[in-house]
């Protein structure tokens, strides 16, 4: 039964299915489903939510007092336990580590860092799905409408204006550097990264729509393609090489019988694959003559390339993979313009980078800093002996001091040649409901 509660009657166990204002205002992407925790609820009444509709068929009703055993969380639960040095993971809140004891740690709510890539994943997932029956139905002779797609980057764009593009661009940044490497969602991947480049550098509203079309489509005709040329593994004979390297104009004839769809972003399709230096393809254009909207999808394409264990062959850890776009730029592939914006965005240790701290402690990068891109946030994972700490701590690098010196990084590691194949694991909970 559906009914209209206020938001202090609200708790966890809860199944939320409105609010009492727009979703562009307020801090959740999704407005139906369970209320996972109180750092939920909390966010919803600082965005000025008064009052909700819960489904008391699908949830907890306001008679049912059960909402803890069935949701268990740690907000201020946790701070009654005496985790007050730093944030630790789920499961570990009887006592303090040494680790924490021993370093000056700022706060940094993880329960709520936690529920925002919960959501992020939600909404990427909504799209990669949209994307995927579009592209069935191309595979199938469905023709192609441009509604649907025009539907998943007005969410995702909105959704990325309401939060300048932080969580879910993160939450992308990790997919990219999965082993999720089907069309649909690469599509979407690329797709937002260049919304978070194109919006951050105040491209006007109907190019960033052109670009995000684009970006979704760069790979469309690569559905024209022959299924075991795409999974092969290993190099292709020189015949299967130039089948390949006509999906760009593959997709620009998908895309031509189709109605909505620009002239530009025809031209990302066409042109994606186009170098600066002359060494793309399908045509070999030159300089100014490939669309700047094209530059930037084939750069960010190139990047989700080397992250990817596509081809075969092992992903590149994300730092290296910057260093090499950028050496890519320098020797003339992609304009150094749209390098140095891309880098602006990912920063120097993008999300999911493994580094080694003057500390000799190791982590995972989970969030950059805009302000100083050398010193991001990162998940101290292991001790300065190399041993996996049982409650690893999320810290902030712009803040974060060990015996009263600032703790920065020292170098960037390889997760293969250290021998460590959890990667991707520095929210472990979150990353558990990505697998």
């Amino acid at each position: 039964m559906k009914r209209r509660i206020s938001i202090d009657q609200l708790k966890p166990g809860m199944h939320l299915v409105g609010l009492d204002q727009s979703w562009l205002k307020s801090p959740l992407w999704i407005h139906r489903g369970p209320v996972k925790s109180q750092a939920e609820i909390r966010r919803l009444k600082q965005a000025g939510v008064r009052e909700v509709t819960i489904d008391s068929d699908q949830g907890l009703d306001l008679d049912d007092s059960s909402s803890r055993s069935v949701l268990p969380h740690h907000g201020e639960e946790g701070k009654q336990a005496g985790l007050t040095e730093g944030p630790t993971l789920r499961g570990s809140r009887d006592k303090e580590t040494s680790f924490a004891k021993s370093h000056s740690i700022p706060a940094f709510d993880l329960v709520a860092f936690e529920e925002e890539v919960r959501l992020a994943h939600e909404m990427r997932s909504q799209a990669v799905s949209a994307v995927k029956r579009v592209f069935e139905g191309i595979k199938t002779g469905i023709a192609l409408e441009a509604g649907p797609l025009q539907d998943v980057t007005n969410m995702l764009f909105e959704c990325l204006k309401a939060r300048e593009g932080s969580v879910l661009a993160d939450v992308q940044l990790q997919r990219m550097m999965k082993f999720d490497v089907s069309l649909f969602s690469h599509a979407v991947d690329v797709c937002v990264l260049v919304l978070v480049v194109g919006y951050k550098f105040k491209l006007p509203d109907r190019q960033l729509q052109d670009l995000a079309i684009g970006a979704l489509l760069h790979d469309v005709g690569q559905l024209r393609l022959p299924k075991n040329l795409l999974s092969k593994r290993g190099v292709f004979t020189q015949e299967e090489r130039s089948l390949y390297l006509t999906h760009p104009t593959l997709g620009e004839s998908i895309l031509s019988k189709a109605e909505g769809i620009s002239d530009a972003t025809r031209r990302i399709v066409l042109e994606h694959h186009e170098r600066v230096n002359g060494s793309g393809y399908p045509w070999k254009r030159q300089g100014k003559t490939i669309t700047p909207l094209a530059q930037l999808v084939g750069l960010v394409d190139r990047y989700d390339a080397l992250v990817s264990k596509r081809g075969g062959r092992p992903p590149l850890p994300p730092a290296l993979a910057v260093r090499r776009m950028y050496q890519l730029g320098m020797d003339g592939e992609f304009a150094m313009e749209w390098v140095e914006k891309m880098v602006q965005c990912l920063g120097l240790y993008p999300i999911g980078s493994l580094v080694e701290l003057t500390t000799g402690e190791r982590g995972w990068v989970v969030s950059i800093n805009q302000a100083d891109h050398m010193l991001p946030m990162v998940k101290v994972v292991w001790s300065h002996a190399r041993e996996k700490l049982l409650s690893p701590c999320i810290v902030d690098l712009s803040s974060y001091a060990a015996n009263g010196e600032p703790v920065r990084v020292v170098r960037v590691l390889n997760p293969l040649e250290e021998g460590i194949q959890d990667d991707l694991c520095f929210v472990p909970v979150v990353q558990h409901a990505f697998s």
